[in-house]
């Protein structure tokens, strides 16, 4: 009984240490003041205000415009409600529930037949502490971004098979930011048939919800903004971390990937959403709905670093598909990367991207790089027979 109560104290103690250690550290990384959170409050504004503005409107001190659609700008209203100081408080509070949640969710799936049993939630408070030093989810935070919010809620949807209406969070979460539309696949190639009719039914009731509010607008966005990715920001910019920013860098052609991103983006959406599907017969449900994340990564147009919240998940699948010290090494490398951010060492903005080197390729596309890597790492150290998997899969698709 003494030897346990002296494990649990020296992991509480380990779990103190790095929650110092993160508080000491952070405040030099934390750069954005919640730049996003700004933005978001504009198109709450904007909503209570005159909802045909939503698109046209600017901050003083901030360029960039709203740029979801219309049923995103309805959810910020609260954030457009509350006082600064509240509302910024409010958003990372909300990712720091929802980073609880996706590393609750990702050990349950993955990595929790390895850690240690006890105690549970001093590993965890080590470990969500850790995290918010990786790169995307730091910026996240200080940017006052949702994205680990959409995460933790597309995890939960996908992954907690027994909750009656499977999909409604995934449709939900596209109806405020287009990007988990990409989820829709993984249903599809998995044959989740009513999870994928409920995620359909969703999104398809927040666009509603849009055209409801103001319908000039929406027809707007969904038959020209949608596609503008002038709206977004600098595509050349080392921050975009996807296949049309890589070849925008590569070629030095500003207006974007053209045909050749095309083609590459229907090989990675082909290649991508067979590894989903056969990870998710492996057992592997974790990888699978994490690398369905990397794919609206890197086929989106602009995929900045602060939405690349997906290796949090991603990573706990690797280092849950390999055996003794190969998982320190692994976890180590992999999430280390991720707090060292090669991707701002080479020279940035001002278009200076389009003059790298060859090795500053390499570090200022580091993130495509590692989310290749990791593909084929799961793809290898996953191959197994599918029977293990087949009375879940069955439970999971009602066939």
């Amino acid at each position: 009984m003494t030897g346990k109560l002296g494990n649990s104290a020296r992991w509480w103690w380990l779990a103190g240490a790095v929650v110092l250690a993160v508080g000491v550290l952070l405040p030099f990384v934390w750069d954005h003041a919640g730049a996003d959170l700004k933005v978001y409050r504009l198109g709450g504004s904007a909503i209570l205000d005159d909802p045909s503005t939503l698109y046209g409107a600017r901050l003083q001190d901030i360029s960039m415009p709203f740029t979801y659609p219309l049923f995103g700008g309805l959810v910020m209203i609260p954030a457009a409600l509350l006082p600064w100081p509240i509302a910024y408080s409010a958003s990372i509070a909300a990712s720091l529930v929802a980073l609880v949640a996706i590393w609750r969710l990702s050990l349950r799936w993955s990595a929790a037949r390895w850690l240690p049993t006890s105690p549970r939630l001093a590993v965890l408070v080590a470990l969500v502490a850790a995290s918010l030093l990786l790169e995307p989810v730091r910026e996240t935070l200080s940017y006052g971004q949702i994205n680990l919010v959409l995460c933790a809620i597309i995890l939960y949807d996908v992954l907690d098979a027994k909750h009656p209406r499977r999909g409604i969070w995934i449709g939900i979460a596209a109806g405020i930011k287009l990007t988990p539309l990409v989820f829709f696949g993984l249903l599809l190639v998995t044959r989740q048939w009513k999870a994928l009719l409920h995620a359909s039914v969703a999104f398809i009731g927040t666009v509603a919800i849009g055209f409801v509010i103001a319908p000039r607008t929406a027809l707007d966005y969904w038959t020209h903004l949608v596609s503008d990715t002038g709206r977004i920001g600098g595509l050349a910019y080392s921050g975009n971390q996807s296949w049309n920013g890589f070849l925008i860098r590569v070629t030095g052609d500003l207006e974007g990937g053209g045909r050749v991103w095309q083609l590459v983006v229907v090989a990675t959406v082909l290649a991508g959403l067979y590894l989903t599907r056969l990870l998710w017969l492996r057992g592997e449900r974790l990888a699978s709905v994490s690398v369905c994340g990397l794919i609206g990564l890197l086929c989106s147009p602009v995929s900045w670093s602060h939405h690349w919240v997906w290796i949090l998940p991603l990573g706990i699948s690797l280092v849950g598909v390999v055996h003794g010290r190969w998982r320190i090494i692994l976890g180590a490398g992999w999430f280390g990367l991720f707090m060292l951010a090669p991707i701002w060492w080479p020279p940035r903005r001002g278009n200076q991207e389009l003059n790298w080197t060859f090795l500053q390729h390499l570090a200022g596309n580091a993130y495509v790089w590692l989310s290749l890597a990791a593909c084929v790492f799961l793809a290898v150290a996953t191959r197994r027979t599918v029977e293990p998997a087949r009375q879940e899969t069955a439970l999971v698709t009602g066939r």
